[in-house]
């Protein structure tokens, strides 16, 4: 009985030490998991937004500087359908998009460590809390506030706040319907091939025919024993009239050689002529349908763009129509509503990257000064910031970043519209042209060399037939 009373408290020790070790390691896992999450928010409750995007690295690098801010309220807009910059949650939470990961990248780059804390310009309802300029005024005489998002660096808005160095360009584009034409006359067969080639043709032509000329008057052809204007016809017509007519006699072997060169030649460029033509014949060309006025457009809603309408083009306000995502881009372009949408460049690509097949970018209309983050006036941040703005553009970072957040491998698809092909210039035949002159060369050399030795050979069977008369 003692002993099995030994046993059973030893098995009820290990039992407790089991349990224990499990609730410590329980403990743990949840202090751990909390402060993994705790990495992602920052002191004052906010979502540390920069964390999601850059990772463990975020803020980990030992920084000597000292930061004119602990903290950095960054205001962004809200959007419904243009996400890609700037993308925020139904819980109204900042949540990434390009602009924001521009924007955190470059704060790694600061030689001092900041806390951004990211705001959404909402009002009560959840919806963006006006325009761009009033999102800008908001940070006005703000010295440790800024604006983050696609924000275009203009003139007005200069006056109160700042910007730093532009991130992207923002030239401004018209998108309009394409039409599909087929941009061929009654002349395309001679837009093939440049002046200057035909022009070598018809010299490649006369050169083999007074090749021809040289070797049969040579042979003594009694077609080229004529006048010497009859010569000149007969050098062009030559050739043509022995391969196809049968009209010419040829006396000289080597005269054979130049015609099936020649012959060679002509169904090279006969050839290429054809694929070339083929090429130009069934190209699908895409035009874009510009509106015969501007009394009807759209823009994206709470940009510059309907300001810049109205001054460029004196356009009524009433026939201005606000869009707030691509697919009201496409179907008021598709159903007539709007002649066109005018957007800055990268809006268009991005649309084009999805709908291309049937639009068309016209421009650029205007030419603005780039995206950029936007300051108060007299910020202590814009020096130093922008000069990490201009470090993550000319890094890797940011190619990568326009890949995951703009999809950087389709924009190469946003314009399907493609050229004519380019005309066939003399370099196209520069290497036939010297096997030709080769090849001429050589006949004239042989059959000198070979009437020379004819001629010998009757010189010395007329002095053999001598020889007995004497």
């Amino acid at each position: 009985m003692q002993h099995q009373s030994r046993f059973n408290f030893l098995l009820l020790f290990l039992v407790l030490l089991c349990v224990s070790m499990k609730a410590s390691a329980r403990h743990k896992f949840s202090h751990g998991r909390r402060s993994v999450q705790e990495r992602v928010v920052n002191v004052n409750g906010h979502r540390d937004v920069c964390a999601d995007i850059i990772g463990p690295n975020w803020n980990k690098i030992t920084k000597k500087g000292k930061s004119p801010c602990k903290t950095l309220v960054v205001w962004v807009p809200k959007k419904t359908g243009f996400t890609e910059f700037v993308k925020v949650n139904k819980q109204n939470e900042v949540e990434g998009g390009f602009s924001i990961a521009v924007f955190c990248h470059a704060l790694q780059k600061l030689p001092f460590n900041i806390q951004p804390i990211f705001k959404p310009f909402i009002n009560e309802m959840g919806q963006m809390n006006g325009t761009y300029d009033q999102l800008l005024k908001q940070i006005e005489d703000r010295k440790c506030e800024a604006v983050a998002g696609d924000v275009t660096i203009r003139g007005n808005r200069a006056q109160y706040v700042s910007f730093t160095a532009p991130y992207l360009s923002a030239e401004v584009y018209m998108l309009v319907r394409a039409t599909h034409e087929w941009n061929q006359t009654l002349w395309t067969f001679l837009r093939l091939f440049t002046k200057r080639l035909w022009r070598s043709l018809i010299c490649a032509c006369i050169l083999i025919g007074i090749t021809l000329a040289i070797l049969e008057h040579r042979a003594g052809n009694p077609k080229f024993a004529r006048p010497f204007y009859r010569q000149l016809i007969m050098i062009m017509w030559f050739p043509i009239s022995t391969f196809f007519f049968h009209e010419g006699k040829i006396l000289n072997k080597c005269s054979k050689v130049v015609l099936v060169m020649w012959l060679c030649m002509i169904f090279i460029v006969v050839q290429i002529f054809t694929a070339t033509l083929s090429a130009w014949l069934t190209l699908d060309q895409l035009h874009p349908k510009l509106p015969p006025s501007f009394q009807n457009v759209g823009y994206q809603k709470g940009s510059f763009i309907k300001e810049f309408i109205i001054e460029e083009y004196h356009c009524s306000r009433c026939n201005l129509r606000t869009l707030n995502s691509y697919e009201e881009f496409q179907n008021a372009l598709s159903n007539g509503s709007v002649d066109a949408v005018f957007d800055v460049l990268p809006y268009i690509d991005l649309f084009l990257s999805k709908y291309g097949s049937d639009y068309m970018k016209h421009g650029p209309i205007n030419q603005e000064s780039g995206i950029a983050f936007a300051f108060a006036r007299g910020s202590p941040l814009l020096q130093k910031f922008s000069e990490a703005v201009i470090n993550v553009i000319e890094s890797k970072i940011m190619l990568d970043l326009k890949k995951i957040y703009l999809g950087l491998s389709t924009l190469d698809k946003s314009q399907p519209n493609r050229a004519l092909p380019q005309s066939l210039d003399i370099e196209s035949f520069i290497g036939l042209y010297i096997f030709m002159v080769i090849v001429m060369i050589v006949a004239i050399i042989a059959s000198e060399i070979s009437l020379c030795i004819k001629d010998n050979k009757v010189h010395d069977q007329d002095d053999e037939e001598e020889k007995p008369k004497m």
